[in-house]
């Protein structure tokens, strides 16, 4: 009888073990699809957001890399004039903003999704000559945002 008790004892451990292996597994498997998700999705999301790009090339005053953002055919209100430019009309538009208004800062103040669907940002462009409020409106084009509209007021 003993023995047969011991037997039956180390069996029942046995099999208690390769459940606990198996679940230890199972949790693992689960544990490591989660982080690798959450990795994968916050990636795509950092990549997809042009915000810090563009809000440094404001910051700077550097029309060429603010232009590399650029949708073919960008709509432009500067100083209360607004037109439909090409994205090298544009960047020669704000070159020569730039130049007589030269940026010492930029901060986002307001973001959000359009009715549209299309993002927005709204900030502040402090210069040396005032501050203007700048908005502008990204459309996603491919698998990147790329600016469809800037109002600098």
């Amino acid at each position: 009888m003993c023995v047969f008790h011991y037997t039956c004892s180390w069996l029942d451990d046995c099999i208690d073990r390769t459940s606990n292996q198996k679940r230890l597994t199972q949790m693992k498997h689960w544990f490591f699809s989660i982080i690798t998700l959450l990795v994968f999705s916050s990636t795509a999301v950092a990549q997809g957001d042009i915000t810090p790009k563009v809000s440094d090339a404001l910051k700077r005053g550097d029309a060429a890399s603010l232009a590399s953002f650029f949708m073919p055919q960008i709509d432009l209100t500067l100083n209360g004039e607004d037109g439909s430019y090409s994205a090298a009309e544009a960047q020669k538009i704000l070159a020569a903003f730039f130049s007589q208004n030269t940026p010492q800062a930029f901060t986002v103040k307001h973001q959000g999704t359009s009715k549209l669907d299309d993002q927005y940002r709204i900030g502040d462009l402090n210069t040396a000559k005032g501050v203007f409020r700048v908005t502008f409106f990204m459309k996603k084009s491919g698998s990147s945002m790329q600016i469809k509209q800037i109002k600098i007021e």
